[in-house]
């Protein structure tokens, strides 16, 4: 006969669970702000967003276990099997990020990051403000124009990278019958363990 028992065990430390939640929200009301002409407010939160990944970017390669880089970087053959036994309906449990969800972590910060550097020049060549404007004052309006196509693009890869992290959140958590966006919140999940008993 089996036991069924469980264990709390702490995956996410309090800097990857900032940086996930103030990320989110620096993000919508990034949007928000290009959407209403609120410019000032926009750069300023495009410089917090700068942060927030230089931060957890470091935190990638110093940080706690499951929130190093080399916790959840798997090979493109390991990505693969895990996709095949998600699609079976039975793909092998990881305490951090699973293959699949570790790449989405990857593309995303790239995706956030070419935002933030594009975001990052336009104020220098279009406000004439911020840390690039002496590098990028000679910088042509064509390729301004570049820079602003680049970042509206990104935007629109971020919708849908966003819907397919959003997606592989409720697929994981259904197959893995745990509570994923609960324990990006207190840090925990909830482990089960079997137990043989006589």
């Amino acid at each position: 006969m089996t036991e069924h028992t469980t264990t709390q065990v702490k995956v996410w430390d309090g800097l990857v669970r900032g940086f996930h939640w103030l990320m989110l929200l620096a993000f919508v009301a990034a949007y928000l702000t290009s959407q209403f002409g609120m410019q000032q407010t926009h750069i300023l939160i495009g410089y917090l967003i700068t942060l927030l990944l230089i931060v957890r970017i470091t935190w990638g390669f110093v940080g706690s276990q499951h929130a190093r880089f080399s916790d959840f970087i798997a090979t493109p053959a390991a990505v693969w099997r895990y996709l095949k036994a998600s699609f079976r309906n039975d793909p092998p449990h990881y305490l951090g990020h699973n293959p699949a969800g570790g790449w989405m972590v990857l593309v995303l910060m790239g995706a956030l990051l070419l935002m933030a550097i594009s975001g990052v020049i336009l104020v220098a060549v279009i406000e004439f403000e911020g840390p690039l404007l002496g590098l990028l004052s000679g910088m042509s309006d064509q390729w301004a124009y570049r820079f602003s196509e680049l970042h509206e693009w990104v935007l629109d890869l971020l919708w849908l990278l966003i819907a397919g992290h959003l997606l592989g959140v409720v697929v994981a958590s259904i197959q893995h019958k745990e509570n994923l966006p609960h324990a990006m919140v207190t840090g925990y999940k909830t482990i089960n363990k079997d137990k043989g008993k006589q």
